[in-house]
């Protein structure tokens, strides 16, 4: 019988944690005996970038806090109550960054997620003393990985803890960018820096790499087991592939408000045939009718986390039927209804109705063959090709503010096919000016990517950004530094 993939996923953890990986993994690399046995075989190469990806998917990081948690809270998508003022769910609404408890949150993600970085940087290293170890091949493939998952984290750090993106924050110190495999204090870097010296070198090298070695190239997303060997290069969608990192360009650029370069890369992946096959938009016979809905829109995903307790998070978080108070996340009354056509396939098959009030369904339980479980079932998007269409209209708007008009209508042009994969009709031609920031609420809710694109936008919370019933809350967008941090300044 062939292995479901929540048995591969699982094998895989046990051999992480069985061959001394986890050891360095979650340590500095003191004992150069056990890393020199790692890295002493494929496999060991193999386990290791595993043992990153499983830390990535923590709840520390994109397992809660930066997909469907923290992050969204601070986007405001929630309404937590005053009532409520000591849960951490409140704190993050009220952005009350001095409290002990919410410092103590913001210092475990900044710690989690430069001690991934340095893990991934120690895999790094070992890929230049490897001597022979793995093919040229397997090689490309694992340093194109590392260094786009590298710039990944990195980037979501500095959106989250440096400033704005804007000519005069630009060359303020933000956060320092670490390409060491030791375990050492590291210098601020401005904003400009940190993306143009740091950041995208190692995702221009990382594309260079994985344009040689990622077999999405010639095989696709390869989400099925090998029968005939071991599943390290399968599975592409819970790996930064190629096409992940083409994406991640466009993302950075646009973020730096170099419209004209984050257009180029969006039109990369929107004018490629072999992307459109290969990340069709979702079937909407398996969300409308479907006993498994592919809530999750799985064919689109360019990069996402696989989480064998995904279930989990719609009964701890979301099910208004059996939550309340500071445990139940939930938009306040007329807010879904009114942000959606109610013909949108994402109100059709991500929200629930609850009274007057709509649950976040994206994640919960689906009906499967517990032997054969859909490859959906278990994933959570970080990435996918929506974005490139929504990059390239605003980036058409903003690139050349004297030609506004026809901005405004290339912009219609990428938006056009969302809509129509989404089952809707197309704005007027003057809501395009706010429409893309509206479909960032509806496509990326529990991704962790509204709250970015409310910062980027320095976007005042009213109306329709605004799902907490408090009017009356100012958004402060840059978390402070760790005390940690700074007491190593």
């Amino acid at each position: 019988m062939k292995a479901s993939i929540k048995t591969y996923v699982w094998i895989l953890v046990a051999v992480v944690l069985t061959t001394g990986c986890s050891d360095w993994l979650d340590y500095s690399p003191k004992d150069q005996y056990v890393k020199k046995q790692q890295f002493s075989t494929v496999d060991g190469f193999y386990s290791a970038v595993n043992g990153v990806y499983n830390r990535i998917a923590s709840n520390t990081l994109y397992g809660q806090n930066l997909s469907y948690g923290m992050i969204d809270i601070l986007a405001q998508r929630y309404t937590p109550g005053s009532n409520n003022s000591n849960s951490l769910n409140y704190l993050w609404s009220t952005y009350d960054y001095s409290s002990t408890n919410l410092q103590a949150s913001i210092d475990a993600i900044w710690k989690e997620a430069y001690s991934t970085i340095l893990n991934v940087n120690v895999i790094l290293g070992a890929l230049e003393e490897q001597n022979g170890v793995l093919t040229q091949k397997d090689m490309e493939l694992i340093k194109g990985d590392c260094l786009a998952l590298r710039a990944f984290i990195h980037f979501d750090l500095l959106r989250l803890f440096g400033p704005n993106y804007n000519d005069g924050s630009a060359e303020q110190p933000a956060i320092p960018y670490n390409n060491s495999d030791k375990a050492q204090a590291h210098e601020l870097l401005s904003s400009r820096q940190f993306i143009y010296d740091y950041l995208m070198p190692d995702l221009n090298l990382a594309e260079e790499l994985l344009k040689e070695a990622d077999p999405i190239l010639t095989e696709g997303v390869l989400n099925s087991n090998n029968e005939n060997g071991n599943n390290y290069r399968r599975y592409r969608q819970l790996r930064l592939n190629y096409f992940a990192v083409i994406l991640m360009k466009a993302r950075v650029h646009l973020w730096a408000k170099d419209y004209t370069n984050a257009l180029t890369e969006a039109e990369r992946l929107i004018g490629d045939d072999y992307v459109k096959t290969t990340f069709p938009f979702v079937d909407s016979d398996k969300l409308l009718g479907s006993i498994s809905p592919d809530r999750v829109f799985s064919s689109e995903v360019l990069f996402g986390l696989y989480n064998a307790d995904r279930e989990s998070i719609y009964s701890d978080n979301f099910d208004g039927t059996n939550l309340s108070g500071a445990a139940l996340l939930q938009p306040k009354a007329g807010y879904i209804q009114q942000l959606f056509n109610q013909a949108d396939y994402r109100f059709l098959s991500q929200w629930r109705a609850n009274g007057n009030l709509y649950s976040f369904c994206k994640y919960a339980k689906i009906s499967y063959n517990e032997e054969n479980p859909p490859f959906y079932a278990f994933l959570m998007p970080l990435m996918r090709i929506s974005e490139a269409y929504y990059i390239a209209a605003e980036s058409s708007i903003m690139k050349d503010p004297s030609n506004l008009m026809a901005g405004i209508t290339a912009a219609q042009t990428y938006l056009t096919p969302i809509k129509q994969a989404r089952g809707i009709g197309l704005p007027g031609m003057f809501e395009l000016l706010t429409e893309h920031s509206k479909e960032y609420l509806r496509e990326f809710w529990g991704e962790g990517q509204i709250f970015f694109m409310l910062k980027r936008n320095n976007q005042g919370l009213n109306n329709l950004y605004n799902a907490n019933t408090d009017g009356s809350i100012t958004a402060t967008y840059q978390l402070p530094l760790p005390a940690s941090e700074q007491e190593n300044r």
